[in-house]
């Protein structure tokens, strides 16, 4: 079972809320940027990159970071070369090689996101070949399904999904100022309106506020009983994080733009987060969220991917309610017709994610994808 051929797939990707509407992030305080991501983001790209074994087998893994044309070029240039002809059997191995091939140009970024989408790619392969759910070839014991939360403000989506427990993104940051303060406010009072006052609810602040603005925003927000406070800065600012948490009185939440064991390890055992959120198309898939896993069961803290789709949804059946309640959901077709550029996406049913036996993530590439949904 060698590698015989690399490919990568790409498709354009759709603009919808997520990349059109007014959403705080890194780039709000600057009044030319902050009305929508596109304005400074460009156009995003998907990719999928395929492996295909001398065995007939192929296994996909999709890319993070919404860069998906800037994918052939790093494979062309040097980590396809250096998987032709290699084992299958250990991802670990393989990953170990490309990062370290690659630590003087990479060490997160565009090249870990690649590098994240040839390990799913290869473990999709790997459980294809033994016949298994990749969820029962990464754990012993894997759950079939698995409670979802809710980002977004789309209450008919939630209804459908039967879903009670909702993420919210924030709209204003600092440079918005006190008028901002007010409108996320009334953001989060309406949310809170909208789903009771049992139902979780947490914010999604993707980089956007600073410490300062943290503290002031939560003393407005702390009656509406927040659970989590996410990315609430930078995500280099560890003592920014640090301060945060010890100062409010809810959890703070982040990951998602981290890249690097060594940098999860920081978040974790620095007491910077009580939630750490890697995305697996992002953080060097299946084979680091397994490392990064232990180090938060060892910290005593819990653990709730940053996105969506097959390959988080088996590796979190890996882990147990306690140390994994949610998993997020965002229903990327809403308001859209956009294909995906993956198959077999699995929707919630009754607030809940059920996990298929096919072998492998269960899914297939989608051939007929021309421009597909936006993902977060």
């Amino acid at each position: 079972m060698r590698v015989k051929s690399v490919t990568c797939h790409t498709a354009p990707m759709a603009g919808s809320w997520l990349t059109e509407s007014v959403i705080a992030n890194p780039m709000s305080i600057y009044p030319e940027y902050w009305e929508r991501r596109s304005s400074w983001f460009g156009a995003m790209t998907a990719a999928v990159i395929s492996i295909e074994t001398t065995d007939g087998v192929t296994g996909h893994g999709f890319v993070g970071g919404g860069r998906g044309d800037a994918v052939e070029p790093l494979l062309a240039a040097q980590f396809r070369a250096m998987l032709l002809g290699k084992s299958i059997e250990d991802p670990e191995l393989l990953q170990e090689q490309l990062y370290r091939a690659s630590i003087f140009y990479g060490r997160g970024g565009l090249a870990q996101c690649v590098l994240s989408g040839i390990d799913i790619a290869l473990w999709d392969a790997l459980a294809k070949t033994r016949g298994l759910p990749a969820s029962k070839l990464l754990g012993d014991d894997p759950r079939d399904s698995l409670p979802v939360y809710y980002t977004g403000n789309d209450l008919a989506a939630m209804r459908e999904f039967g879903i009670r427990n909702m993420k919210i993104p924030v709209p204003f940051g600092p440079a918005h100022g006190e008028q901002g303060m007010a409108r996320n406010e009334e953001a989060v009072a309406k949310a809170r309106d909208a789903i009771g006052p049992d139902a979780m609810l947490s914010l999604d602040i993707y980089m956007a506020w600073n410490v300062d603005y943290t503290l002031r925003m939560y003393e407005r927000i702390e009656k509406y009983n927040i659970a989590w406070l996410e990315e609430p800065v930078l995500p280099d600012d560890f003592r920014g994080y640090k301060e945060i948490r010890k100062r409010v009185g809810t959890r703070v939440s982040g990951g998602e733009h981290e890249y690097t064991l060594s940098g999860f390890d920081r978040l974790i055992n620095d007491g910077c987060v009580d939630i750490v959120q890697p995305d697996i198309y992002r953080a060097g898939g299946p084979t680091a969220l397994r490392k990064i896993a232990t180090l938060a069961r060892e910290a005593g803290v819990k653990l709730v991917c940053h996105g969506i789709g097959t390959p988080t949804y088996h590796f979190l059946a890996t882990l147990n309610d306690d140390m994994t309640p949610f998993a997020e959901y965002v229903d990327i077709y809403r308001g859209t017709t956009k294909d995906w550029i993956l198959t077999d996406d699995p929707r919630p049913v009754n607030g809940r994610l059920t996990l298929s036996d096919a072998p492998g993530f269960g899914y297939d590439l989608n051939r007929n994808a021309k421009a597909v949904a936006t993902i977060w």
